[in-house]
């Protein structure tokens, strides 16, 4: 019988956890049911029609049940049977609280729990971020913890986390549907694609635009996503030229863009409450396109990009060394295309998707055995 394995996110799943399905779905042996607290339209798809379980379907009173699973560890019967009847080997949790919530459903399954880490459920630290003491039932409950990076490892491991049980998986990308195409713009680009939150950056990347308007009044930058500071950004963006922002898109729209860019600049930096980028699928995803990355050093980014080599690093919110760098890439032919052939190797070597779905079946049995 094929074993199954609960992936766990608390909405299945939003279309900014393409990471997630991307991961599941490439289990060579393993088959992965999708579970959570309610099915989000926004990604659904995402499953590719992989089973799901999702307890909003099994409880007539869904708020009230998921609040008395974090405070009670109270899992609705309804639910609890339908999960059993996957007849599942482990419960793979994603993010932080989501291995909190797991917790009791694991033990009332008697399954192993794997939970992982990917940013800001381990890097925040003020008072009103995720706490200390779920962390601490996370840590102690789960049999692996999983760290996205070595960056977020380092934050797990200071935070308290056993290190004996942190295991350092890169989630992957699809490097068969995120590939060179070829197709540039004619004219100078820059693709941002995030959430228009000011962990993100953006509005550092239009500061820079003041620069490359004058140096390269050509070039474009279209700035994909939104958010809470999208008003803000726009209003900054009025006195700039060649800017546009296109708003959320869809997956094939997202890489068509990234194939189309001269570069993909997303200069994510470190908030105050301790929000950090973990890793950045954005980044992989680019690069694997044959699209270089100019970016800010902060959190994980250097494991994602090669600083000169697959694209370029700067210091935290320096916007004249970040449109220095732009320039740098967007005048040289010759080094823009070096780090695109280096880019897309780089990826495939590290961060393809079926290599590490291959490594991460191998950790799901050693754990199961």
């Amino acid at each position: 019988m094929t074993k199954k394995v609960l992936t766990f996110t608390k909405k299945v799943l939003p279309n900014s956890n393409t990471f997630v399905a991307s991961q599941a779905l490439n289990l060579p042996n393993i088959k992965p049911v999708f579970i959570g607290f309610e099915k989000d339209v926004t990604g659904i798809s995402l499953i590719q029609g992989a089973d799901y379980c999702v307890m909003n379907e099994y409880s007539k009173l869904p708020r009230v049940d998921r609040l008395a699973l974090e405070v009670f560890g109270y899992v609705n019967n309804n639910w609890k049977e339908a999960l059993s009847c996957q007849q599942a080997s482990l419960l793979h949790a994603h993010f932080g609280k989501g291995g909190y919530y797991c917790t009791p459903i694991a033990k009332q399954l008697d399954l192993p729990l794997i939970t992982t880490f990917h940013g800001s459920d381990i890097t925040q630290k003020d008072k009103h971020s995720y706490n200390k003491k779920h962390r601490e039932v996370v840590f102690q409950n789960s049999d692996i913890i999983l760290a996205v990076s070595n960056f977020i490892k380092k934050k797990l491991v200071s935070r308290g986390c056993p290190e004996n049980k942190i295991i350092q998986h890169y989630t992957g990308i699809d490097t068969q549907f995120f590939c060179p195409t070829g197709d540039k713009t004619k004219h100078p680009s820059i693709l941002f694609i995030g959430r228009l939150i000011k962990q993100k950056g953006c509005q550092y990347l239009l500061q820079a635009m003041k620069t490359i308007n004058k140096a390269s009044p050509e070039t474009e930058l279209i700035i994909i996503g939104d958010g809470t500071e999208s008003k803000a950004l726009k209003e900054q963006a009025s006195s700039l030229n060649n800017v546009s922002f296109l708003g959320r898109k869809n997956k094939e729209q997202v890489k068509a863009l990234m194939a189309s860019a001269w570069l993909m600049c997303a200069p994510s930096i470190t908030l105050s409450r301790g929000n950090e980028e973990g890793l950045g699928t954005v980044f992989l995803e680019a690069q694997a396109m044959g699209t270089p990355v100019v970016s800010f050093d902060t959190g994980g980014v250097a494991e994602a990009v090669v600083h000169e080599s697959t694209g370029i690093l700067v210091p935290e919110k320096n916007t004249a060394m970040l449109a220095e760098a732009l320039l740098l890439l967007l005048t040289s032919n010759t080094t823009r295309n070096n780090f695109s052939v280096q880019g897309v190797a780089h990826i495939e070597r590290n961060f393809d998707v079926v290599k590490q779905g291959k490594r991460l079946e191998n950790i799901y049995t050693d754990l199961i055995k």
